[in-house]
């Protein structure tokens, strides 16, 4: 196969300017947004998200807690357990009520560019430390024994309503004023690419129902990114 000769004498605005300086600047700004999604996701993590299922261990989403609640005065301990029946255990240690012990179904998680909401079901409650107390505890609704104790501050940026033994967190706000939140490749944020339709809880694990709503070079960005 023949070589394709470029002429010598085309003009030179012919040829594109490149300034390999400003490429070069604009490179070293998205560094930190490279760093931050690598820190994040992996490739096995974006693989699954388009795939539509990505699972998470107990252990992820507790570090993830304790990294949401630290430095908070209230809550001092916060972890969950997921059950193979489709439920959760939430142990919390706060100065108000010491231990706190509840068991949830998970009734709404979804996130989207345009909302994040989690709502809980109530099932079971306690307060193990307190067993005078946590019988009337286990008896009335959540929405009744918080106006008699007070409510609890949640991590900053999440919303927090309780009706009945329903608890509907709103954690949009928290979400993008986090790290991951703030990362911005040419455009386009990952978290709001990101859409979340459903979480189930498994045995040590919860189940997310995800997609990817993002442009196939986006997505292709990412890929070789995460490589």
């Amino acid at each position: 196969m023949g070589m394709i000769q470029i002429p010598a004498d085309l003009p030179a605005s012919f040829i594109p300017a490149v300034s390999f300086a400003n490429l070069e600047t604009k490179l070293t700004d998205l560094s930190p947004a490279m760093t931050t999604i690598r820190e994040t996701w992996d490739a096995q993590t974006l693989a699954n998200l388009e795939k539509g299922v990505v699972v998470v261990p107990d252990d992820v989403i507790n570090q993830a807690l304790a990294a949401a609640i630290a430095g908070q005065d209230q809550i001092k301990e916060l972890t969950v357990t997921s059950t193979g029946d489709g439920k959760i255990k939430i142990k919390a240690l706060t100065r108000q009520t010491g231990h706190l012990l509840m068991t949830c179904r998970i009734e709404q998680f979804e996130h989207d560019g345009q909302h994040s909401t989690m709502r809980l079901k109530v099932l079971e409650k306690k307060l193990p430390d307190k067993p005078m107390m946590s019988w009337i505890f286990s008896k009335v609704s959540l929405a009744m024994a918080v106006k008699f104790a007070g409510s609890v501050s949640m991590a900053e940026g999440m919303a927090v309503d309780i009706k009945g033994n329903t608890v509907a967190i709103d954690f949009h706000q928290a979400l993008y004023q986090s790290r991951f939140g703030g990362v911005e490749l040419f455009g386009v944020k990952p978290l709001d690419a990101l859409v979340v339709r459903e979480a189930i809880p498994q045995q040590g694990a919860v189940e997310f129902h995800t997609a990817l709503a993002a442009p196939d070079n986006v997505k292709a960005m990412l890929r070789n990114l995460l490589e």
